[in-house]
């Protein structure tokens, strides 16, 4: 059997098939019939690498000549050592079978790295499917373990000189675990509000505000303890602006903090609102449809709510009146509401009228964002085309917002992006925003060791560390690089679904559970914070954080709103690292390495200008939270070398000199502040103990 082969062929699901969860060295005669399915079809017709590919893609159950449709080049990517290895191996046996896998996944690679969409256009959509069958191969590099992942050839990069997107924000949201804080004492209500907001924290720059829709007596509740969010109309009708007080608290810290970008999105109609329904006299937070009837008045509602927050002295940047509209939540265990997609443009056109018509200037000032879709392949491809066409015709929305939950591969959100430019041609698709993504099991789990993609991931899982930080990281790239998203946002902010309670087992909190129930309690990857889910009991009101709060934090605080990302182009990257950069308000450069590989990389950059300074270096790896590094020294000919850390986050700061101009800036960040005192603080463990508990 072709060594190559072996873990390439192993690890592509065929026919939807579940993944074979193993390491192909270890597969011994499953990986003999794995491979012989596919295998004497290849061999077939194995004499050249063209011929072989119909027989792989007809086996796959896709239509011929997808290949051929895929802007590919023969020539090897960066990976010498394996190309050499796959023509040895063909050199001995029948065909070109390894040069025809080698390529396949050198042309995905060429997908999968490159930050340019030009020239894939509609072709992507029949080429989805390499990105299914290739994303998760071991053997991706072949082995992982080499020294260089990229052949062992020296890695320049250089950021295009050409800008992207400007940046606005990177967020979370506060539902549900306000209604958990509420218990804890003030001084870590405050210490928490530091811990988001505060540049001695994670600094966001966005924050989503959860609209309620439970009454105070509904017929139906929602099941799960914390997770209903108490609506401002009562169930009788009457508005009480003292409800959701400790949601309006974190509200109001965001606000006092600074938070440039509020976002006030709505998971359903207010349950005094669901009485309409003609099938139903039921008040119900949860398990409706938006009727066309109900809009005016739930609109009304929104513009109440914005209104009276606006009184109080909130900035509200954005209101979303829709969330994961394809789901009704019917079982109850949160709040929510399908909203049809022919009732979407509707609604979004009462709610722009009725912002327009408001009395109040700064309600009339809120945009609109939607529709925060759940899933890209199976719902905004297939939905869009239904309400975003006329909606963005008639300036009813100002962004467009989706959120994640099927894990698109890479070519489905170039395909995402290119279905928003001709939807909105011949003008420019509007602002793009990643709204909610979390919950997801990690490629230290039951799955690929380079993450895997689809719906299935999803499930319970409690993995605070490194793996599930670098998925997350690299869907941070995927929307700023791919889809060129201005704004990216983690579900929720804090949690209790961790799996145990760290005052009953020290130690708990940093160890990862496959999703095994303690205490009958099953962990979630859901927060950047965990607190203890017994805190009533064990009266332990600590922060603990995950790797996934440190690894977001780096895109937090080094691009602040307003930077412009510009392409790191990854194809000169090694293998399984990816890279985002941007130029801060301030002319701060920040470029964040994300390295995925178990050995470190070397790498040397080219700096975008002359006088460069390297300003700052922080790393996050399995044994640093937030490492200051040694900073390196810029050579005479505008470079310098850098080692991205084995599984980590590496992000740099520099400076160049502008044209015309010395640089004189001084040792900072956007925030303002040296990161040696950072470092003193997170360091110091007196506070640490109050303030961040891991």
């Amino acid at each position: 059997m072709h060594t190559l082969l072996v873990p390439l062929l192993a690890t592509i699901p065929l026919s939807c098939a579940t993944p074979v969860h193993h390491n192909p060295r270890d597969l011994g005669s499953a990986i003999h019939d794995a491979v012989t399915n596919i295998g004497n079809a290849i061999h077939s017709a194995a004499s050249s690498a063209a011929s072989a590919v119909p027989a792989l893609v007809s086996e796959s159950g896709n239509t011929l000549g997808i290949l051929s449709s895929i802007p590919c080049t023969s020539a090897p990517v960066k990976n010498e050592a394996v190309w050499q290895e796959a023509l040895s191996l063909d050199a001995a046996g029948p065909g070109k079978v390894n040069q025809m896998l080698y390529q396949q996944i050198a042309c995905y690679q060429g997908m999968e790295n490159s930050s340019h969409t030009a020239g894939f256009g509609n072709a992507l959509s029949s080429a989805s499917w390499i990105g299914r069958g290739l994303q998760g191969l071991h053997a991706y590099p072949a082995e992982f373990g080499r020294a260089q992942a990229g052949g062992g050839e020296e890695v320049v990069v250089q950021l295009s000189p050409t800008p992207q997107q400007t940046i606005t924000s990177f967020g979370a949201s506060g539902a549900w675990w306000p209604n958990f804080l509420k218990d804890f004492p003030p001084a870590q209500q405050k210490n928490l509000s530091n811990l988001l907001f505060s540049k001695d924290g994670l600094q966001l720059s966005g924050y989503r505000y959860n609209i309620g829709a439970s009454g105070d007596h509904d017929n139906v509740t929602v099941s799960t303890p914390g997770r209903g969010a108490e609506s401002f109309l009562a169930t009788a009708g009457a508005y009480n602006w003292l409800r959701d007080g400790p949601g309006v608290y974190y509200l109001k810290a965001a606000q006092d903090a600074g938070v440039p970008s509020i976002t006030f999105f709505a998971n359903a109609i207010p349950s005094n609102l669901t009485s309409d329904n003609a099938t139903a006299t039921k008040t119900t937070p949860c398990g409706t449809t938006l009727r066309e009837a109900q809009i005016p008045r739930y609109v009304q509602y929104l513009v109440n709510v914005l209104r009276h927050m606006l009184e109080w002295g909130i900035k509200v940047e954005y209101i979303s009146p829709i969330n994961e509209p394809d789901n009704s939540f019917d079982s109850c265990t949160q709040e929510g509401m399908r909203v049809p997609a022919s009732l979407r443009g509707p609604l979004f056109q009462a709610l722009r009228t009725a912002l327009q018509a408001s009395r109040t200037p700064g309600v009339r000032g809120v945009k609109i964002l939607g529709d925060e879709t759940s899933q890209i392949t199976t719902q905004a491809l297939k939905e869009y085309s239904t309400w975003l066409p006329t909606t963005l015709q008639q300036k009813n929305i100002d962004a467009i917002a989706a959120h994640m939950y099927d894990w698109p591969d890479d070519a489905t959100l170039l395909n995402y992006r290119q279905l928003l430019v001709n939807t909105s041609h011949p003008s420019p698709p509007p602002p793009i925003k990643m709204t909610e993504i979390s919950s997801f099991q990690s490629a230290k789990g039951a799955y690929k060791p380079w993450g895997w993609t689809g719906p299935k991931i999803m499930g319970a899982e409690f993995d605070p560390g490194m793996d599930s930080a670098l998925d997350m990281a690299r869907y941070v790239w995927q929307w700023l690089a791919l889809v060129n998203a201005e704004s990216w946002d983690w579900w929720t902010a804090v949690s209790n679904m961790m799996p145990c309670s760290p005052s009953v087992a020290p130690g708990c909190a940093a160890l990862f559970n496959g999703g095994e129930r303690q205490n009958g309690q099953a962990g979630w990857n859901d927060g950047l914070v965990y607190i203890d889910p017994q805190y009533k009991t064990t009266k332990d009101y600590g922060f603990y954080l995950t790797k996934r709060f440190w690894v977001f934090r780096h895109f937090t605080r080094f691009l602040r709103p307003g930077a412009v990302r510009y392409d790191v182009p990854n194809e000169v990257l090694p293998y399984g690292t990816v890279a985002v950069a941007g130029r801060n308000p301030d002319g701060v450069y920040s470029v964040i390495f994300v390295n995925r590989n178990a050995t470190s990389q070397d790498v040397r950059m080219k700096l975008p200008g002359d006088g460069g300074k390297v300003t700052a270096g922080v790393q996050t790896t399995d044994k640093a939270d937030w490492e200051n590094i040694p900073l390196p020294v810029v050579t005479a000919d505008g470079t310098f070398t850098m080692t991205l850390p084995a599984r980590g986050v590496l992000s740099i700061q520099f400076t160049v000199q502008e044209a015309g101009a010395r640089s004189s800036r001084r040792r900072r960040t956007t925030g303002g502040y040296e990161y040696q005192h950072e470092g003193d603080f997170l360091d110091d463990g007196e506070r640490r103990d109050v303030f961040f508990e891991h």
